[in-house]
């Protein structure tokens, strides 16, 4: 699951540095491109259903044996250092940068302290970047150790070996398009809110409760263990590739015609089993094939975090430093993403080795 997650990280770049290149990207995006290309649509739109939601699961496989190791006081602490911290920084300290490279790229004179101090507060321009996550997880993780405290049935959970029915698959895909198709009566698909000091997708909210909660599960269960449930690629790869296709196909047709009820369920049941087909699929895949220690995978691993936590602060400039470059964007997009890979490893490592009290951290 390290390799996994380090893999899902890495494309969170990837689609962050496509969305600047395809027609489709929202009107706030950070930098857009005036030349596109419909055909970085594609990945974006695939890539952007299950990357969040493998975070939250792992992060909810893994957070029961680390609050059972200690009380949830120890706990909580250790989280406030590792997430709530790192998310009130980057929402105060790095967000507003990041975010002003929408008035930047667009010419819009407007001072940064000028932004910092009055634009960036306002509720069409306030943004949390990509550590709305984390403020999300860390909810998640505070959550989990009231009821810790409170349950002592939840504290008396012990891991054994259970494996999944086909049942459980669906009926875990079916309460996540019942959560996904809800909310999307009341808030347009793909858009952003902030409840109190959260940043969400309304309609993907109900799915980070629920993949948090079946890593739970899934730990309790033993899945992944040597004796316990290891999904196979022969079922997940097909039904995640024909639901991906099917996604893809829904969407451009909600694109081109007017929005109906039929649509939008459509959407959220395509959504839902194509999101927990290719998570159980790259579940199979990275057990399978990407189950070692390498150098290379053990340093992703290591520096995931800082890599998930520092790339805006290299992709979005070098998207904007990009614009006036005179190349075929099927170039220009290449060297910007592994540019900006590059730059966030690299930055990980250096903050690692020399400043020790980050280590706590990340």
């Amino acid at each position: 699951m390290d390799n996994l997650r380090a893999f899902v990280i890495l494309l969170v770049v990837v689609i962050h540095g496509l969305i600047t290149y395809t027609p489709y990207a929202p009107s706030w995006w950070y930098v857009i491109e005036a030349e596109t290309s419909v055909f970085f649509t594609v990945p974006v739109l695939l890539i952007d259903v299950p990357v969040m939601f493998v975070l939250f699961f792992i992060s909810g496989y893994f957070a029961f044996p680390s609050l059972r190791k200690r009380s949830p006081s120890s706990f909580l602490k250790n989280k406030f250092i590792r997430v709530g911290l790192p998310w009130i920084f980057g929402v105060l300290f790095l967000a507003p940068p990041v975010t002003y490279l929408i008035y930047l790229s667009r010419g819009i004179p407007v001072s940064y302290l000028e932004f910092w101090s009055r634009d960036f507060w306002q509720p069409l321009v306030y943004q949390q970047s990509v550590y709305w996550y984390l403020g999300i997880l860390f909810l998640m993780f505070t959550i989990m150790s009231v009821i810790y405290s409170l349950s002592s049935r939840f504290r008396a959970l012990e891991q054994g070996i259970s494996n999944p029915t086909w049942k459980l698959f669906v009926s875990f895909a079916a309460v996540m398009t019942v959560g996904f198709f809800t909310m999307n009566l009341f808030f347009p698909l793909d858009a952003w809110i902030h409840v109190y000091i959260f940043a969400v997708q309304p309609e993907r909210a109900p799915l980070y409760v629920g993949y948090f909660i079946l890593g739970i599960y899934a730990y309790k269960r033993g899945w992944f263990t040597a004796e316990g449930y290891k999904p196979g690629l022969t079922y997940w790869a097909p039904l995640s590739a024909l639901s991906g296709a099917a996604y893809l196909g829904s969407r451009y047709i909600l694109i081109s015609a007017q929005t109906m009820i039929y649509l939008m369920v459509g959407v959220a049941a395509l959504f839902n089993v194509f999101c927990f087909s290719s998570i159980m699929a790259g579940l199979a895949f990275f057990q399978r094939y990407v189950n070692g220690r390498s150098p290379f995978w053990r340093s992703q691993a290591a520096n995931s975090y800082g890599i998930y936590y520092v790339h805006p602060l290299f992709l979005y400039p070098l998207s904007f430093v990009f614009i006036p470059v005179t190349l075929s964007l099927f170039l220009k997009a290449p060297i910007v993403i592994i540019t900006a890979i590059l730059m966030s490893w690299g930055s990980s490592v250096l903050a690692s080795k020399t400043l020790s009290f980050l280590n706590r951290a990340f």
